[in-house]
């Protein structure tokens, strides 16, 4: 692929990540074609084969992120069929149209496919385990992805603070239950590799400019329990930690994949630098925890106000 990238189209472009790609892309000076339901450029069901691939046609990209998922575990499971439509089918769509118009395709996939190693990391490479229709769902979008000849799947484990509401993020749910002062389980066995999603937007519009193709990691360097992520994060935005308890993830959660961390080696070395460090990953969060405060306290006062 030509390293001159113009346009792209970004799927999913008003969720946690899709804004961030979003904004990325604009900073960039690139056209930046947004896809939701509704809120940008254009509109889509995902469902609708035919008006999803009029829309590729339509603009003829350059690049293709597919960031749009029915992401709830819980949902996916009550849901196979709707999973299975948007997770895996409708990437089907937009692989065979990027196909068509010579986009390169970057699909953003999940960790969820290891389980019993701990904190072993694990390459692009090796068999996966399916113990969700979750990520049942998405191993099959990543395999519609790459029929697309120019293609990049991308594996990752991401959170950050959502722009539009929606179905609250891990960071968030713990922000929200550490100021409440419930009870909070911390996970000290359930192991991840997970990098804010401001990081993730950075380093995936760097790929695009590669001539990779196939599954590609991207994380953070460092593999930590969600129990040492939660306490990092709650010391440098000074939270309270005294009602958090630290439990194994077997107590509470079934058929979940726990050992996901990944190895970044390949990325590093396409890239030509180092993936961000846990210390690095909590720095972003913090910054953008204090900016989604501030924006939150500058609504609630207009509101007020109107009523004052």
């Amino acid at each position: 692929m030509s390293q001159k990238i113009k346009t792209v189209m970004v799927f999913g472009s008003t969720g946690m990540l899709g804004s961030e790609l979003y904004k990325e892309g604009q900073t960039r000076t690139l056209q930046i074609i947004g896809v939701s339901r509704q809120g940008h450029e254009e509109q889509a069901d995902l469902l609708d084969e035919k008006s999803v691939s009029n829309l590729i046609f339509k603009y003829n990209p350059d690049v293709i992120i597919n960031s749009a998922a029915l992401i709830s575990h819980s949902y996916c499971e009550e849901n196979p069929n709707l999973a299975y439509a948007i997770n895996a089918k409708a990437v089907k769509t937009i692989a065979k149209a990027a196909n068509s118009c010579g986009s390169q395709l970057i699909q953003i996939s999940t960790d969820n496919y290891y389980s019993g190693d701990g904190s072993r990391l694990h390459s692009e490479d090796e068999p996966v385990k399916i113990l969700s229709e979750y990520a049942k769902t998405k191993y099959a979008g990543e395999n519609y992805a790459l029929m697309c000849k120019n293609s990049i799947v991308i594996r990752t484990n991401i959170t950050g603070f959502r722009p539009n509401g929606g179905i609250t993020s891990f960071i968030e749910w713990i922000v929200q239950s550490l100021k409440s002062g419930d009870q909070v389980n911390l996970f000290n066995d359930y192991y991840a590799s997970t990098i804010a999603t401001r990081q993730a937007a950075k380093i995936i519009f760097d790929i695009t400019t590669s001539q990779y193709v196939g599954r590609l990691n991207l994380g953070c360097r460092e593999v930590v329990s969600k129990k040492v992520f939660v306490e990092t994060f709650a010391k440098k935005v000074a939270l309270p930690l005294e009602n958090t308890i630290g439990v194994s993830v077997h107590e509470v959660l079934k058929a979940r994949s726990e050992s996901i961390g990944l190895n970044v080696t390949r990325v590093e070395n396409l890239l030509g630098y180092n993936m961000p460090n846990l210390s690095q990953v909590v720095s972003i969060l913090a910054d953008d925890y204090k900016n989604h405060s501030q924006k939150n306290s500058i609504q609630s006062n207009s509101i007020l106000s109107k009523f004052s």
